[in-house]
């Protein structure tokens, strides 16, 4: 009888301690949340990049530290140059648009009263004071998001040092499962890798596309901000679905203010380049990459955006890319299912 009360006891013990770790745990998660952002963001850009240290080691006989430094010079002129250029083409538009938009607030407001139900609609709503609202929401989630956002260099840093020695932290991690898991694990770490790799090209080819095709097509019916339009379609278009929508209502109320005969255009190029995108740049550069379904992956964008401000919706299309491959290739085989196999 006293063994069974020592082993109750001792098995309440334990189960308190769990409890007291497991809540230190997730403590100390909340509360360095910001570092682990950085450190994840390093180790995926290690990623992105070990294949091409690789291909300079095997064509050049170029070592990976030093391919590694190259790489962190190519990468700085390359966001110095792109962040000078784009600055030389909307700095005089923006400054425009900031010195235009207390006119174009009351113009937008003197039309809209013209469509009663639009305004009905709308209610009592005051535009300009609805846009500072948002702008405080986004800037609030940008300072929310500082820490990430000032670490990027650090996680630059960490992710050129990873990529390094990233085949020797791949088998630790691969070693860190038991032995008959292990050819699993690297399964998984390996399809891991490639899914991020393959989304942050088709990622980046499609937002450099995107950007520039909407801009020429703007500049080429005369539209005044074509470039600020341009810069503001390849930076949303990050956020999948939505981005797009919130840039194509800021340019029509806009321009709907200040040039109400271009309302027309402005629609008509960003209905011909999202055909140009569906039909021709997104067949191309999807190709070999799996298609997140959309409710599942705007949910995730929510909760992260709600956690982490506007860098955790940069940051769920990947991240919600790398969870379903988890999903695939552990909770599915578990379960017995195959993706696309209907439910008997």
């Amino acid at each position: 009888m006293t063994d069974e009360r020592n082993d109750e006891f001792w098995s309440n013990v334990k189960l308190i301690l769990f409890a007291i770790f497991s809540l230190a745990a997730l403590l100390l998660f909340y509360h360095s949340i910001s570092v682990l952002l950085v450190s994840l963001i390093g180790i995926g850009i290690g990623v992105i990049v070990s294949p091409l240290l690789s291909l300079a080691k095997r064509k050049f006989k170029i070592p990976r530290a030093l391919g590694a430094l190259l790489c962190l010079l190519f990468i700085t002129a390359v966001i110095g140059g792109a962040g000078y250029g784009i600055w030389f083409l909307v700095s005089d538009q923006v400054e425009s648009l900031s010195k235009r938009f207390p006119e174009i607030q009351q113009n937008l407001e003197s039309r809209l009263s013209n469509y009663p139900w639009l305004q009905n609609l709308l209610g009592n709503v005051n535009l300009g004071a609805t846009a500072r609202g948002l702008a405080s929401t986004f800037f609030k989630g940008m300072v929310t998001s500082l820490t990430a956002i000032s670490g990027f260099v650090f996680a630059l840093i960490l992710g050129l040092y990873t990529t390094v020695s990233l085949n020797e932290y791949f088998a630790a991690v691969v070693r860190a499962f038991p032995e008959a898991r292990r050819d699993k694990a690297r399964h998984i770490l390996s399809r891991c890798a490639t899914t991020l790799r393959l989304w942050f090209r088709a990622q980046l080819i499609d937002m450099v596309i995107l950007g520039i095709i909407t801009a020429i097509g703007l500049w080429m019916v005369g539209i005044d901000y074509w470039a600020v339009y341009g810069l503001l379609t390849a930076t949303f278009s990050i956020i999948p679905y939505i981005g797009l929508v919130i840039v194509i209502a800021c340019a029509s109320l806009i321009t709907l203010a200040s040039e109400p005969s271009q309302l027309l255009w402005v629609l008509a190029v960003f209905m011909v380049t999202q055909q140009i995108e569906g039909n021709l740049v997104l067949p191309m550069v999807m190709k070999g990459q799996v298609e997140l379904p959309e409710v599942p992956l705007l949910i995730f964008m929510l909760l992260l955006g709600s956690l982490l401000g506007i860098v955790g919706v940069l940051l769920a299309p990947p991240f919600f890319a790398l969870l379903r491959v988890l999903y695939v290739e552990i909770y599915l085989p578990r379960v017995g299912e195959e993706i696309g196999q209907p439910e008997s």
